[in-house]
C-alpha cells in the first residue's frame, strides 16, 4: 500500500459535545494520557491525533477497538496484532497521522522563525549552511521548517525518536530527497506536504510509495 497521511485541526474539538464523544471513544489508557495534561489545548491534540488513527484503521479493515497498543524499544508503539505501522504528530492546533505496511515516522510544524544558532546547534553542517544562506529572508523559517519536520520524521521512523542526535545524519534536499546516515542500514523515503495553512508536513518511511496528497478530516464527522 502506498504510505498515507490524515490531517485535521483541533477546532471542533472546543464543542463541549464533540470533545466528549471523540474522548468515550478513545481507550481507557489514552484517556488517562489526556486527563493528565494541564492544558485544555494539550487534551484536545491527544484526543484529535488519536481520532485520526482510529480513522485510519476504520479505513484499512481494522477494528481499532480490538487492537491494543504495545510499546517497542526505545518507547515506539506499534499496534499488536496488526500488519499497520502508524505514526502520529501534532503541533498548535494541528494534528496528523500517517501509517504504511512498513516503518514510519511523520511530523507536523507550524512555520515561525528559528535563530541560526539553534540549526548551528542541532543541524548537520550542510544543512545549517542552507538555512544560513537565506537569512535575512521570508523562505529561512520554511527552510528550517523542512529539515525539521524531514529530520525528526527520519529519527521516528527509525524508533529512535530523540535518542538520535539531530547532526548526526544529514537530509539531502535533492529529487529525490534523501538521508546520509549510519543508523542502520535500511533505506528511507521521504515525502513533504504543504498544507497552506502555515504549517508543515514530513513523512519518512521504508516504504518508497507515499500518496500525492494529506487526506484531510473533520473530526465532527467523526463523531
Amino acid at each position: 500500500m502506498k504510505t498515507r497521511t490524515y490531517y485535521s485541526d483541533i477546532y471542533s474539538l472546543e464543542e463541549p459535545s464533540v470533545y466528549s464523544a471523540l474522548y468515550r471513544q478513545m481507550p481507557a489508557y489514552r484517556r488517562e494520557k489526556a486527563d493528565r495534561f494541564l492544558f485544555l489545548k494539550d487534551r484536545r491534540l491527544c484526543i484529535g491525533v488519536w481520532t485520526l488513527l482510529r480513522k485510519a484503521m476504520e479505513d484499512l479493515g481494522e477494528d481499532p477497538d480490538k487492537i491494543s497498543v504495545g510499546e517497542g524499544k526505545n518507547g515506539k508503539p506499534f499496534l499488536e496484532g496488526s500488519w499497520m505501522r502508524f505514526n502520529l504528530s501534532h503541533s498548535e492546533e494541528r494534528v496528523a497521522c500517517s501509517v504504511s505496511d512498513s516503518e514510519v515516522g511523520c511530523d507536523v510544524e507550524t512555520i515561525r522563525y528559528a535563530g541560526l544558532d539553534m540549526a548551528e546547534r542541532f543541524f548537520h553542517g550542510s544543512e545549517y549552511d542552507a538555512i544560513a544562506a537565506l537569512q535575512g529572508t521570508e523562505e529561512m523559517p520554511r527552510m528550517f521548517c523542512r529539515y525539521w519536520t524531514l529530520k525528526e520524521s527520519f529519527m521516528k521512523a527509525t524508533g529512535l525518536g530523540m535518542s538520535l542526535q539531530l547532526d548526526s545524519f544529514r537530509i539531502d534536499l535533492g529529487d529525490p530527497i534523501r538521508v546520509e546516515q549510519h543508523v542502520d542500514g535500511r533505506e528511507y523515503h521521504f515525502k513533504e506536504y504543504d498544507p497552506g495553512d502555515g504549517y508543515r508536513c514530513a513523512v519518512c518511511s521504508t516504504n518508497p510509495e507515499f500518496e500525492p496528497s494529506l487526506r484531510f478530516v473533520d473530526l465532527s464527522d467523526l463523531v
